[in-house]
């Protein structure tokens, strides 16, 4: 009621509001023919607010969340739900100032946090080890070879305390830890269960996960994200004449080849190294090499985005967490108007 309260009453023109609120845990017990046994509990809860905006015929939409392996304390302790309500609103009534996109190839900004989701799915998902060991993966011969600019470091975490993403054994009983996919650009690991670990003779990393025991567990994400790099996201912002600012990620579709398209709900022209005008609807194309190529600053604002999120793969649903610094890429197409 807070959340939905606060964004009712961010401003006239939001007109429809919806709060949700998930909350639930699930109880894990593995036993195997090696004689392990072992339990554990997930907490797991979600708040999320939805705003719809209108300005005469024009309506857009506005999303903000929160939450993790944690308790309804959090809503009173670390984020207030009258923030997530006003964060929606503040989206939507954004947009209804934007302008469409613009069109063509430019260098792109990605915003901390938010921006993670593009490294989830370009290239988190093709470092899962059954993609390789099946050959589908356009990573798949290519361990230990350069794949990506050396400013690029990029870890799955499963352990980080209390995020959505995080577990204390995965779902075939193995402990799971800090997993280390590119340094430096190089790919030094992948995330592996126990038959993918096996077939490839690769140590284990406890990313065998499933959606719940009628499936099997398959290799997937937990927390993803690009390590900081030195730069200030200002100073990366200032570093572009024209070009354009990703803020907020509506999702994308990513191939097996590593051929991608993202739509980006709202962003910002960058017009001799500032911020300039608001943007919506556009989209990024391009193929997870090439743009691990063409990063060229990576800033030291790590960020995660909204403890939300939920990847689907071969229909089963997990809750995962992503992040990345401030990043620039010197050159994208940009898909919108001209």
């Amino acid at each position: 009621k807070e959340a939905y309260l606060a964004c009712q009453k961010s401003g006239a023109a939001v007109k429809k509001v919806k709060a949700a609120l998930q909350d639930q845990i699930q109880y894990v017990t593995i036993a195997n023919s090696d004689g392990l046994l072992v339990s554990d509990s997930r907490p797991l809860i979600k708040l999320s607010c939805v705003a719809i905006a209108q300005k005469g015929r024009r309506r857009e939409y506005g999303f903000s969340g929160g939450g993790g392996r944690v308790g309804l304390e959090y809503f009173a302790s670390d984020l207030r739900p009258a923030e997530i309500g006003k964060a929606a609103a503040k989206e939507a009534l954004g947009l209804l100032e934007a302008r469409d996109a613009p069109a063509g190839e430019m260098p792109v900004v990605l915003s901390p946090g938010h921006a993670g989701v593009l490294i989830h799915e370009a290239v988190g998902h093709l470092l899962e080890a059954d993609f390789s060991r099946k050959k589908t993966s356009v990573f798949w011969n290519k361990f230990g070879m350069r794949v990506g600019s050396e400013l690029i470091t990029i870890y799955d975490d499963p352990t980080i305390p209390a995020f959505r993403g995080s577990y204390n054994i995965d779902d075939e009983g193995t402990a799971p830890q800090k997993t280390l996919l590119i340094e430096k650009g190089v790919i030094k690991g992948l995330l592996q269960d126990r038959l993918s670990a096996g077939l490839m003779r690769m140590p284990l990393t406890g990313h065998g996960r499933r959606q719940d025991f009628t499936d099997i567990p398959i290799p997937r994400m937990a927390n993803t994200y690009i390590e900081k790099g030195e730069y200030r996201p200002e100073e990366i912002v200032k570093s572009v004449k024209k070009g354009f600012y990703a803020d907020r990620f509506q999702g994308g579709q990513v191939e097996d080849s590593g051929k991608f398209t993202f739509s980006v709900s709202s962003g910002f022209l960058i017009e001799n190294g500032k911020l300039t005008v608001p943007v919506k609807q556009a989209t990024l194309i391009g193929s997870n090499v090439d743009i691990l190529n063409k990063i060229e600053m990576v800033g030291h604002d790590l960020e995660f985005g909204l403890q939300t999120g939920t990847c689907t793969k071969e229909g089963q649903d997990v809750p995962v967490t992503d992040g990345c610094p401030t990043l620039k890429i010197s050159k994208m197409t940009v898909g919108g108007l001209r």
